[in-house]
């Protein structure tokens, strides 16, 4: 099992960073490691070579709190060979009510879809409560897209998946039934598995879920 998406470079995992690699390799086969700002992504190329085969990066831009724009399109395009995705990118109408803002979002959001383009990379698209406005703006441009924690609608779901994109699930498929519903919408071939660690911690939401020893159940891992 891989998971395809994990903020392992986050403050939350600061000095306990290798330990969580290690447990990672007791589980899983591959982690992908996004970033959402260029200091992130700076420390996810680092921690991905040296763990190469089993850390797989992506580099990208938050929409509402992505760093340093210009540095992380020449970052992306001089590490291509090295990153398996771009992103996170995309547009998040969840935070961010002001349309001008808004329009600069698709804006920069564009720019990352065309580097895409140009280097045959997946998009790895970050589109909370900007669903259907992602899905627009990707749906004929001919780049492989993600959509990376999905919480559309499950019609939706099932229209990117019928357009040749993937759905990624994330652990909120554990306590959520509106996640489930999603789930069941999407075609197993169509499907990708994420936990957006170190967020969405099912640990909190579901007694029934146990942590595993020696880990926050605060905090949320790829296993």
């Amino acid at each position: 099992m891989i998971d395809i998406h994990a903020h392992l470079c986050f403050p939350q995992f600061e000095g306990i960073t290798e330990r969580v690699v290690e447990k990672c390799k007791e589980e899983l086969d591959a982690v992908v490691v996004s970033s959402a700002r260029y200091e992130e992504s700076l420390k996810v190329l680092e921690l991905c070579k040296k763990h190469e085969r089993f850390l797989f990066p992506t580099l990208g831009y938050h929409p509402t709190e992505g760093t340093d724009l210009e540095k992380t399109l020449q970052l992306v395009e001089s590490n291509r060979d090295s990153i398996v995705g771009i992103g996170e990118v995309g547009l998040d109408y969840h935070w961010e009510k002001e349309v001008e803002k808004r329009e600069r979002q698709k804006e920069v959001f564009e720019k990352f879809i065309g580097l895409a383009k140009k280097l045959r990379k997946p998009v790895v698209i970050h589109s909370w409560d900007a669903e259907r406005e992602c899905f627009e703006m990707v749906r004929d441009s001919g780049v492989e897209c993600v959509f990376h924690c999905f919480s559309g609608t499950p019609e939706l779901a099932k229209e990117i998946a019928d357009s040749g994109f993937y759905v990624s699930i994330s652990t909120q498929v554990c306590f959520s039934k509106r996640h489930r519903k999603i789930a069941k919408a999407v075609p197993l071939e169509k499907m990708l598995l994420e936990t957006d660690s170190p967020f969405l911690s099912p640990h909190t939401r579901d007694p029934k879920m146990s942590a595993t020893e020696n880990f926050d159940p605060k905090l949320n891992y790829p296993w």
